[in-house]
C-alpha cells in the first residue's frame, strides 16, 4: 500500500467508494490500493507528498531537509480570515509544515535531490518558505552534484504573500540555473494541477518535463481563460494531452509507470560509460554499387526503406524520446531522443521522411528548434550526438516563414558547429537542402552507399534549370549527389554499405552496419580532446571546396574566359548557313576575340 509519513496527520479521511470520474466500485480494486489510480478508466487521485516520494524513491532512501523553513505571515495579511490562521491549519491538516517537502533520495540507487509540492497545502502555492526550499533543493544537488527530480501540483504565486511571493521565481530560477550551469539534469513530473507562475518558472526550464495523465497544465487559470475567451474552450485545451501535441512536454507517463520512467532516464543521463577501442582498426572500403543515379534516387525514396525512427529502434536500448521545441510545437518529421548504443549514452535526432500523422515529412521551423534543443541537451551532460538524415526538405510556407523558419535553420546549424562534443551524422536516405545540412554539420559523416545528399530534389533542379521536370532522370549524373560522388568531393567522410538489393530488404542488417559505423568513429572520436575537436569541425568546413588565389587563380580565371570565347566561335562558325565563305578565302579576315 501507499506509504504515509504519520506524523502529526490528523485522521485521514476514508478513501471513496466509487470513482470520482467514471463512477465504477473501488471496493477491492488492486490499481487504486497501490497507486490511486482507477482500474477502469485510469483515473488519476490525488496523493499527498509523503505518499508521491514513497511510490518513486527506494523504500527507506528518503531524508527530508528544510523542515525547519518556515514563514508564518510576513505581510500580516487578512483576508476573510488571517492569513497565519490559514497556514496553522493546512499543517495541522497535511502534516507538512509547507507546501514544498524536499529532501534527498535514491531512484534505482540513483541519488538524486527531490522536492514535492502538494497541492493539499493552501493549493500547493509557493511562498516565500516553499521558494526556499525549493532553491536550497538545487542548490544542495549542485554542491553534491546530485540530479534533481520535482513533482509539481500547484496553483501558482501564494497571493497573502503579495510581491515577496511573486519575488519567488527568480529566487528559484536563479539556483535551478547553477544547477544547470554544473551540467546536471533536473527532471519535474507535473500533477493534475500544475498552474500559474511555477509552470512560467522553474518547470518549464527543466531539461525533461513528464506529467501524468489528463492533468490540468498551463501558466494561466482556467477561470482566466474562460473569462478571456469569446467562445468556449475547445475541448482538452489546458491539458497534459494538449501541451504533449504543441511540443511543451516530453511524455505523459501513468502514474504506475512513473518510477520505472524516471529510473531508465536518470540511468542514461548519468552514465560514464564509454566506449573506447583496444587498437585502431583500418576503415572497411565500402564497395560502390554500380547503379545509374537515377536509380539511386528512387531506391533513396523506396517506401519501405527504413527511417530514421525505424532505425533507431533497431540500434538502441532504452530510448527516451525528446517532444517539441518548447516553444508552442512539435514536428513529427523529426525525432529525437536519449539512448543507449553499446552501452554509451547518446543524443539521437532523426529525420522521419514518412511520419505517422500522414504528413509530406517536411521539416518545420518547430523542427529544426527541437533538434538543436537535443544538441543542447547532448552537450550540457557530454553526449555524443548521431543524427540520421532523410527528408525531403525544409517546408516551404507562408507559415513556416512566419513561425521563424529562416532561424530556425541558422541556429540549428550553428549550435552543430559549436556543440563540444563529438558529432556523427549519418545519410540514410535521401539528404535533401538545409535539412541535411543543418543536422549534418558533424564531425564525422556517413552516407549509406544507396542514399543521396541533394542541394535541392532533382526534380526541383530540372525545373529551374530546364524549364521540364520530366528531364530530371537526364541531369542527375550532372549534379554529383551520390554517395561515392559526395565522398569524391569531401562533403562526407565515409560510405557504408548496404544490403545486396538495398536497405528496404532487410532493415535489421542496415541498422546493425549503421550502429557499427558509428561506434567505430566514435572511438577515435572520444581520443581527441574538445579544443582539438571544435578546430578540426570548424577548418573541415571552413575548408570546404577548393579555391585558388595569387597568380594561380588569376591564371585559371583567364584561362577559363579564353576556353569559354573560342568555344563561343567555333560555335557560332558551326552555326553558319551554306554558302558562307570561309575564314581565309576571300575578303578580309574575322577577328576573333581572344
Amino acid at each position: 500500500m501507499l506509504g504515509r509519513r504519520g506524523d502529526d496527520h490528523d485522521t485521514p479521511p476514508p478513501p471513496p467508494e466509487h470513482c470520482f470520474s467514471c463512477g465504477a466500485s473501488l471496493e477491492g480494486s488492486r490499481s487504486y490500493e497501490l497507486y490511486r489510480v482507477c482500474h477502469s478508466c485510469e483515473f488519476h487521485f490525488h496523493l499527498s507528498a509523503a505518499e508521491r516520494i514513497a511510490l518513486l524513491v527506494d523504500p527507506g532512501s528518503f531524508h527530508e531537509d528544510d523542515r525547519g523553513v518556515t514563514s508564518i505571515d510576513p505581510l500580516s495579511f487578512v483576508g476573510r480570515r488571517p492569513y497565519r490562521q490559514q497556514v496553522i491549519e493546512a499543517q495541522r491538516r497535511t502534516g507538512l509544515t509547507e507546501a514544498a517537502l524536499t529532501g534527498t533520495a535514491e531512484i534505482f540507487a540513483v541519488e538524486v535531490g527531490i522536492a514535492v509540492v502538494d497541492y493539499s497545502f493552501l493549493g500547493g502555492s509557493i511562498g516565500i518558505a516553499a521558494g526556499e526550499r525549493l532553491a536550497r533543493t538545487f542548490e544542495r544537488a549542485t554542491s553534491r552534484k546530485l540530479p534533481v527530480v520535482t513533482v509539481i501540483s500547484t496553483s501558482g504565486a501564494r497571493v497573502a504573500e503579495g510581491l515577496l511571493a511573486l519575488m519567488q521565481s527568480p529566487r528559484i530560477i536563479g539556483a535551478a540555473e547553477r544547477h544547470r550551469e554544473a551540467g546536471l539534469p533536473h527532471i519535474c513530473v507535473l500533477a493534475d494541477p500544475a498552474t500559474g507562475s511555477a509552470y512560467a518558472s522553474f518547470v518549464s526550464l527543466a531539461d525533461f518535463i513528464f506529467s501524468e495523465p489528463r492533468a490540468l497544465v498551463g501558466y494561466s487559470a482556467t477561470r482566466q481563460l474562460i473569462e478571456s475567451s469569446e467562445s468556449k474552450l475547445p475541448e482538452g485545451a489546458h491539458t497534459a494531452e494538449s501541451y504533449l501535441q504543441h511540443g511543451l512536454l516530453d511524455a505523459i507517463v501513468p502514474r504506475p509507470n512513473l518510477r520505472d520512467a524516471l529510473g531508465q532516464l536518470l540511468d542514461l543521463l548519468q552514465s560514464d560509460y564509454r566506449v573506447t577501442s583496444r587498437r585502431h582498426r583500418p576503415v572497411h572500403k565500402t564497395r560502390h554499387t554500380d547503379r545509374p543515379a537515377w536509380q539511386l534516387v528512387q531506391l533513396s525514396r523506396h517506401e519501405h526503406r527504413p527511417t530514421a525512427p525505424e532505425l533507431i529502434a533497431r540500434m538502441v536500448s532504452s530510448f527516451v524520446e525528446i517532444r517539441g521545441d518548447r516553444a508552442g510545437d512539435d514536428d513529427p518529421a523529426v525525432t529525437a531522443g536519449v539512448g543507449s548504443l553499446a552501452g554509451e549514452t547518446v543524443v539521437l535526432i532523426g529525420q522521419d521522411r514518412r511520419p505517422g500523422d500522414g504528413s509530406p515529412g517536411f521539416i518545420r521551423a518547430s523542427g529544426f528548434r527541437k533538434a538543436a534543443r537535443a544538441m543542447r541537451i547532448a552537450a550540457r551532460f557530454d553526449l555524443p550526438i548521431v543524427t540520421l538524415l532523410d527528408s525531403a526538405g525544409a517546408e516551404a510556407s507562408v507559415a513556416s516563414e512566419q513561425a521563424g523558419m529562416a532561424n530556425a535553420i541558422a541556429d540549428c546549424t550553428a549550435t552543430m558547429l559549436g556543440v563540444a562534443v563529438p558529432s556523427i551524422a549519418v545519410i540514410t536516405g535521401e539528404g535533401t537542402s538545409e535539412a541535411a545540412s543543418a543536422m549534418g554539420a558533424a564531425d564525422r559523416v556517413l552516407m549509406l552507399d544507396n542514399a543521396i545528399y541533394e542541394i535541392a530534389s532533382p526534380e526541383t533542379i530540372a525545373r529551374m534549370m530546364m524549364q521540364e521536370p520530366s528531364t530530371a532522370d537526364e541531369i542527375v549524373d550532372r549534379l554529383r549527389i551520390t554517395s561515392h560522388d559526395a565522398l569524391r568531393l569531401g562533403v562526407v567522410d565515409y560510405t557504408v554499405s548496404e544490403p545486396t538489393e538495398g536497405a528496404h530488404t532487410d532493415p535489421e542488417e542496415t541498422a546493425q552496419l549503421i550502429g557499427r559505423a558509428v561506434l567505430h568513429q566514435l572511438t577515435l572520436l572520444r581520443r581527441k580532446r574538445t579544443k582539438a575537436l571544435l578546430n578540426e569541425r570548424y577548418h573541415k568546413y571552413r575548408d570546404m571546396g577548393s579555391t585558388h588565389g595569387g597568380v594561380r587563380g588569376r591564371f585559371e580565371r583567364r584561362f577559363a574566359h579564353l576556353q569559354d570565347r573560342a568555344s563561343g566561335a567555333v560555335a557560332r562558325v558551326r552555326r553558319q548557313p551554306r554558302g558562307y565563305r570561309r575564314w581565309g578565302e576571300q575578303g578580309d579576315q574575322p577577328q576573333i576575340p581572344f
